[in-house]
């Protein structure tokens, strides 16, 4: 047997796998971690009093987050990526991570919530 018909009777699969199949687990598992962690921050810095320390591994954490999920989405945002529903997941948990950090790091000035409250609630009085 020549050489040439060994190479030529060898498995053709690539030895990386199926890389869909790969960056579709890393996006359920990063929903489920940000997910862990929206509830985190709801119980200990949304409804609590946190430490400056806690505040800083909040912000460090909600950072990273968002940074690892515009990085796989931009993977599985690609036109040829096959499985749509990784991108709307990533894109459903890109914006919670931004309205959290929205909400809690770009507060909306006094001012301007006092006008918004006053157009929705014309009947209310104010403080």
């Amino acid at each position: 047997m020549a050489a040439s018909d060994t190479v030529a009777n060898q498995s053709t699969s690539l030895p990386c796998g199926d890389l869909q199949a790969v960056a579709r687990e890393h996006v359920d598992q990063l929903c489920a971690l940000c997910g862990g962690f929206l509830r985190w921050e709801r119980e200990e810095i949304l409804k609590k009093d946190p430490s400056p320390k806690e505040r800083e591994e909040h912000k460090r954490t909600l950072k990273w987050l968002l940074q690892a999920a515009r990085l796989l989405h931009s993977l599985v945002a690609a036109p040829d990526f096959p499985d749509r529903s990784a991108r709307r997941s990533l894109e459903g948990v890109i914006w919670q991570l931004e309205e959290s950090w929205k909400a809690i790091y770009e507060p909306m000035p006094d001012t301007q919530a006092n006008l918004l409250l006053a157009e929705i609630f014309p009947d209310e009085p104010r403080a």
